[in-house]
């Protein structure tokens, strides 16, 4: 039956190195361990000029913002559009004979009432 070991990462990395050291020899463990570490600091400088600055971040930021705010501005100028069409289709509906639009006239008032703020923002905004 195996025995559980708990071993941290400074022990692991010591433990590794011993045995590294006793299949290779002292030179050539040491040689590779420096070229490692000069890799790893070409790496961190390597990452630290990806690193943007806090203007850089502000900036994406910033145009995200305003993509995000033409966005939202085309869906309400969109919807406001959408109703308004509802609105002269359910005029013209009313107009033929033997159509039954009770439901979907109250539906479009309610609708009408609930967007009607925003609508008239919207036109104001056009203007």
């Amino acid at each position: 039956m195996a025995k559980k070991l708990t071993l941290t990462e400074e022990q692991l990395t010591g433990l590794i190195q011993k045995i590294v050291e006793q299949e290779l020899g002292d030179d050539e463990v040491l040689a590779t361990l420096e070229d490692e570490e000069m890799m790893m600091g070409d790496n961190l400088e390597d990452e630290l000029e990806r690193v943007l600055s806090p203007e850089e971040i502000m900036a994406l930021m910033e145009e995200q913002i305003t993509q995000l705010q033409d966005r939202v501005q085309y869906s309400e100028e969109l919807l406001a559009d959408i109703l308004e069409f509802n609105e002269y289709l359910m005029q013209d509906l009313q107009r033929a004979e033997g159509v039954d639009l009770k439901k979907s006239t109250q539906k479009l008032r309610a609708l009408e009432t609930r967007a009607g703020r925003e609508i008239f923002w919207l036109k104001s905004r056009r203007l």
